[in-house]
């Protein structure tokens, strides 16, 4: 495992090569992780050193890295948006391309995560080989109402019934119900460009020879990617996440988030025989 710095344009951004294990038979391709956003980030954490580890085992080179303002890159949290987080991505699978020197390059990513690649994935001159999906985000707008409320009902876990009586207490907590998010911020930018780039009513944005979509809302992305590029995405499928992980909570924060069937599957898709 190598710690990396390194640049897109201006902003200083933190990534961990994990090459292929010594026992392993090197494949001619690399996989990128994509974070969720915020508190889903820290629940993905084992998950995704899980995902790296096994991946690594099995011959893949592997990068995890953190967008500009988030984890252990450069920026404050006030400076993290989707626009940002999407070119971050696309500087990051191209160090990995640069570091592996492989043919085939992935994409995987959870909630947040996962739109951000799929948005990410037609930057790229070559389609990715992979892009494997876990419980993305089916609308913007939706999920940015789902933060607040997770928000609210957070504070008022914490405070009970003083909550709703003291508005001091509130305003010294929380003084912008909408500007952050279980203790993220989440500017005015951000949301705009969450609610505008998530957008079901606009064509599938994803770009790769293979997808998969693990999601709970089936009938949801069914109809959102029916009206994708069959040039652009020519083989996707979409199937049960069988989870019902609540991500967007500050809960148990300790507790090890790692669905296995997601991880046999990531595994099983990357190492067909065909795609090997």
């Amino acid at each position: 495992m190598t710690p990396l710095r390194f640049l897109r344009d201006a902003r200083e951004l933190f990534a961990l090569h994990l090459e292929p294990s010594a026992d392993a038979t090197a494949r001619d391709h690399a996989v990128l992780l994509c974070n969720p956003f915020g508190q889903e980030a820290i629940r993905a954490h084992r998950l995704y050193r899980v995902l790296g580890d096994r991946l690594a085992a099995t011959g893949f080179h592997v990068l995890r890295f953190d967008y500009y303002g988030s984890g252990d890159s450069a920026g404050e949290d006030t400076e993290f948006d989707l626009d940002g987080a999407i070119a971050d991505t696309v500087a990051a699978g191209n160090l990995l391309l640069q570091r592996s020197r492989v043919g085939k390059l992935s994409c995987l990513g959870l909630r947040l995560g996962g739109n951000i690649a799929a948005l990410a994935s037609r930057r790229w001159t070559e389609p990715l080989d992979h892009l494997l999906l876990f419980e993305p985000v089916a609308d913007g707008s939706s999920h940015l109402l789902a933060l607040r409320q997770s928000n609210a009902d957070t504070m008022a876990g914490m405070f009970a019934s003083r909550w709703r009586i003291d508005p001091a207490l509130r305003q010294f907590n929380l003084p912008d119900p909408d500007g952050e998010t279980l203790g993220f911020a989440l500017t005015p930018a951000c949301k705009a460009q969450i609610a505008a780039r998530i957008d079901p009513r606009q064509p599938w944005p994803g770009r790769a020879r293979h997808s998969i979509i693990l999601t709970p809302q089936i009938d949801a992305f069914t109809a959102w990617t029916a009206r994708r590029d069959l040039l652009a995405s020519p083989q996707l499928r979409i199937a049960p996440s069988d989870s019902d992980i609540d991500w967007a909570t500050n809960s148990a924060l300790n507790t090890a988030i790692v669905p296995r069937a997601w991880v046999d599957r990531a595994l099983d898709a990357l190492t067909q025989a065909a795609h090997a």
